[in-house]
Parts: structure tokens; C-alpha cells; sequence
């Protein structure tokens, strides 16, 4: 896989990965159910209030400091106004208010690959990991991005189930599988995960197309390839991979003719 490819697909994961499940709201108890509800990351505790059928927060919730939780909130805005760096100092702010903020540690991981830091992404993901107890799927799904960016496809397989047994219906983390399904060469799987990955997230499509284009590519079903390039177009005209699509296609074309010319002389010979 080219690396163009390669971080167009981390930067689509990473737009996929969710931080908050809402907007803000100004009372504070409701302020906190709405950053701090994951229920798609989040394993049921008995100890806890399920966050994604109360209305109410958990005891965990409740004991974070006010001042964390604005820390975030403001970490929150500052990305959604594609800012990283002021982002990251405001969540830095949330984990130190309250060190076992696992939520905090996440946002950082996944800023940090926004920012193109590898290593510092990766350990802000390993505390967010040991501060939830290995309950919080969104680190192990953020590791196996970058470990997969990094054509790490061995090590980040297992990471990335791991996190699927935690948030099994999340569709990012069955598309990030999918990718290193791809890596490793299992193309069958690659391509079955791909399609799953986008009927369970539809804006998801467009990189399930790239992904599976290039399964096609591997396996020389140049018409398969170009189904998924023209519907990759029709998705992205104007997108990061476009113009690469476009050669793509053009190539798959002329192979599909020298196919073509093959067959036709094989069949006239008597």
C-alpha cells in the first residue's frame, strides 16, 4: 500500500473516531453525561450507572473534578475548530486535573496523530488504556490505526479485536480491521470486513472503496477495481486520493483491454 494511501486511510479513521457523543449543554450534570457518554467505548461495569441507557451519571463521572471537565470541554472546542495544538494543552490540563480521566488520555492519542507525532500518540493511548483498566475501546482502536499507518499490521490485529470485544457494533473499528486484514494479505476477510465497515457507518464509503479497489488490485480483477474507483469519484471528486483514482482507473482499463486482446487471439488461433 502506497503511503498516500496509508494516511489517507489513518486521517479517515481518525475522523471516524468519536470524542464526545453530543453537543454541550450548560448545566453541569447534564454537561457531564453528555462529554463523558461513550457508550459505544465504554464496557458495562456493574459498579457503574450504564451510560448509555440513563439518564444519569456515573459515580466515576461524578467524582471528576469541575475543573477537568471544563478542561476538556474546552479541548473538545478547540479541535472541532481544527485546532490540535490549543486542543491538546486543554486535555493535557483534563488528565492532570484528574489523573485517571481515560477520556482525556484518548483525545490526546488521537491529537497527537493529528499532529503527526507517532510515539507521543502512542503512549497518551497505553495511559488512557491503564487508566480505565482495559475497559475503554477507544485507545486500542487509535493504537491499531497507528500501528497500521506504521505497517505494523502483525501487532496491530490483535490490538484492534481486543477492541472490538469491547465495542463490537462500532463500525471505524471494523473498517481499521479491515485495513489490517489488508496489510497482512488476507484479502477475503480484508474485503468482506471492508463491506460491513460501510453499511454499519455509511460515511464510511468512500474509504471502503479505496480499500477494496486496492484488494481488487492485488487480486488483478481490474473490473471490480474500477466498480470501486468510479464509486470512490462519485464520493470524493475532489478528494485527497482523486487524481490517484483517476490513474487508477486508467490503468485498469488498459489492462482490462490487454485481457480482452489475449482471449480474442487465443480463441482465432484453430
Amino acid at each position: 500500500m502506497n503511503q498516500c494511501l496509508s494516511r489517507c486511510l489513518l486521517f479517515g479513521a481518525l475522523l471516524s473516531l468519536p470524542l464526545t457523543a453530543g453537543g454541550q449543554e450548560t448545566n453541569s450534570t447534564i454537561e457531564r453525561r453528555i462529554i463523558l457518554n461513550e457508550p459505544s467505548f465504554q464496557t458495562e461495569d456493574p459498579a457503574e450507572i450504564s451510560r448509555g441507557t440513563s439518564p444519569f451519571v456515573s459515580a466515576r463521572e461524578l467524582s471528576i473534578p469541575e475543573r477537568a471537565v471544563k478542561a476538556y470541554t474546552k479541548g473538545i472546542n478547540r479541535l472541532s475548530k481544527n485546532d490540535p495544538a490549543s486542543s491538546l494543552v486543554h486535555f493535557q490540563r483534563a488528565a492532570s486535573e484528574f489523573p485517571n480521566f481515560y477520556e482525556a488520555y484518548y483525545a490526546m492519542g488521537v491529537v497527537q496523530l493529528r499532529l503527526g507525532h507517532g510515539e507521543e500518540a502512542r503512549q497518551a493511548f497505553q495511559k488512557s488504556i491503564d487508566a480505565s483498566g482495559g475497559h475503554y475501546a477507544g485507545p486500542y482502536f487509535g493504537l491499531g490505526a497507528l500501528l497500521c499507518n506504521q505497517q505494523q499490521f502483525t501487532e496491530a490485529e490483535p490490538i484492534i479485536r481486543k477492541a472490538l470485544e469491547l465495542a463490537p457494533d462500532f463500525g471505524p473499528g471494523h473498517f481499521i480491521l479491515a485495513w489490517a486484514l489488508f496489510g497482512l494479505n488476507r484479502l477475503d476477510e480484508a474485503e468482506k470486513l471492508a463491506h460491513e465497515a460501510s453499511i454499519r457507518d455509511p460515511k464510511l464509503a468512500a474509504l471502503a472503496h479505496l480499500l477494496l479497489a486496492n484488494v481488487y488490485i492485488r487480486r488483478s480483477d481490474y473490473s471490480e477495481e474500477l466498480l470501486e474507483l468510479d464509486a470512490y469519484l462519485k464520493l470524493e471528486p475532489d478528494g485527497p486520493l482523486s487524481n490517484q483514482a483517476r490513474e487508477a482507473q486508467e490503468h485498469a482499463k488498459r489492462k482490462l483491454a490487454e485481457s480482452v486482446v489475449i482471449i480474442e487471439t487465443a480463441q482465432a488461433k484453430p
